[in-house]
């Protein structure tokens, strides 16, 4: 992990103005490190309070994917989704739909968190692994300089 030390005013300033200068490709590798990590953390937590459809070939925590990384004037953000649907009781039903329910519940059927919880758990693993990217990038810039 990288550190960042400075000892004035005019070194916070020029590190900052480094920081923000991070080409977008950069931050995408980034994204794309922390959301591949989130969606594993996601699938492992499912699996350990049983999201699964005995009734489907197909489970959402196998259809769960991390779409492109989108540029913003802030920075960048990345979806992770539940692609596809599936055909249930003679109806098509998107994953995403399914998802939601385990997430949340609904009327008979209590709620198992298994995103908020992998999410929750996790947070310095999946940051972790977005932060080595751009760390190793800063280190490489100041290198340079």
């Amino acid at each position: 992990m990288a550190t960042l030390e400075v000892e004035g005013f005019e070194d916070l300033e020029d590190a900052l103005q480094r920081i923000s200068e991070i080409p977008f490709p950069i931050l995408g590798e980034a994204l794309d490190a922390m959301a591949e990590t989130a969606a594993a953390k996601i699938r492992e937590e499912g699996m350990s309070m049983g999201v699964r459809d005995p009734e489907s070939e197909v489970h959402i925590l196998d259809v769960i994917k991390p779409r492109t990384p989108k540029q913003t004037d802030s920075g960048g953000y990345q979806d992770i989704t539940f692609s596809g649907s599936r055909r249930r009781h003679g109806k098509s039903t998107r994953n995403a739909e399914i998802a939601f329910v385990n997430e949340y519940g609904r009327r008979g059927q209590p709620a198992r968190p298994f995103i908020g919880n992998a999410m929750t758990k996790n947070e310095n693993t999946i940051s972790a692994a977005g932060e080595k990217i751009i760390g190793d990038w800063i280190e490489s810039e100041f290198q340079r300089n």
